[in-house]
């Protein structure tokens, strides 16, 4: 901001054109319609549904082998405790007992319990099954999240919100371009799906949006992509 109400290059500005000479300036408000207005507009091009859906893919996929190579560890690691625990009570049947075996008999059956606990606690993950209408919940999200940006109480909460989001502007003069700029954005994409929740009714809820973003069936899955757009 080089003023109350415009962005522009502060470089440019301060210390002339030896440093810069972008002198072109734009206003705050045109930049912040613009970004909702394309937010709305662009996260509902269908090649961003589609990146949608396949992002979920493989986040889930990528989840769901890490945890099935965290379990085949644990199976393979209380194997091996149990071929030690079974070799110290086959040495004290044969009259080979000594003192140190009552140690590393509990410091193994140690390890036994946590291992045993740790494959209780982390059941095997369900075979990913792409819900039928995971398309329409996305669409449903963004009409959801269009409603909050065009309701005038809401809209300087959303704008706010979505601050916490957007993790780039880039303005770009550009003297065909509308108001003068070019206006590029990225951001996080599930961050600002779980801006239209269902739930999402209240500023203090939008604000408190964080990452992650509600999926078919229920469930809450991270890594999904940045949103990258010209608006």
């Amino acid at each position: 901001m080089i003023n109350k109400t415009r962005y522009g290059c502060v470089a440019a500005r301060n210390k002339g054109e030896a440093i810069c000479t972008n002198r072109a300036t734009i206003e705050r408000e045109v930049v912040e319609d613009r970004v909702l207005t394309g937010l709305r507009d662009n996260l509902l091009h269908p090649d961003l549904i589609a990146t949608f859906v396949e992002e979920y893919r493989r986040a889930f996929n990528a989840e769901a082998a890490g945890a099935d190579a965290a379990r085949e560890k644990a199976r393979r690691d209380l194997s091996q405790i149990d071929k030690k625990i079974n070799g110290i009570l086959a040495a004290i049947e044969d009259g080979m007992y000594q003192p140190s075996m009552k140690d590393r008999m509990a410091e193994l059956e140690g390890e036994k319990v946590t291992l045993t606990r740790f494959l209780a606690e982390s059941p095997e993950p369900p075979a990913l099954r792409l819900h039928p209408s995971l398309s329409d919940l996305y669409r449903t999200k963004i009409r959801n999240l269009s409603s909050a940006l065009q309701d005038p109480g809401l809209k300087m909460e959303a704008t706010e919100a979505l601050r916490g989001l957007v993790s780039e502007i880039r303005m770009m003069p550009d003297a065909d371009a509308p108001n003068g700029h070019h206006i590029e954005l990225a951001g996080e994409l599930a961050g600002i799906l779980s801006l239209g929740d269902a739930q999402t009714t209240k500023p203090a809820l939008m604000a408190r949006a964080g990452s992650e973003t509600m999926v078919a069936g229920g469930g809450y899955r991270r890594n999904l992509p940045l949103l990258s757009c010209f608006v």
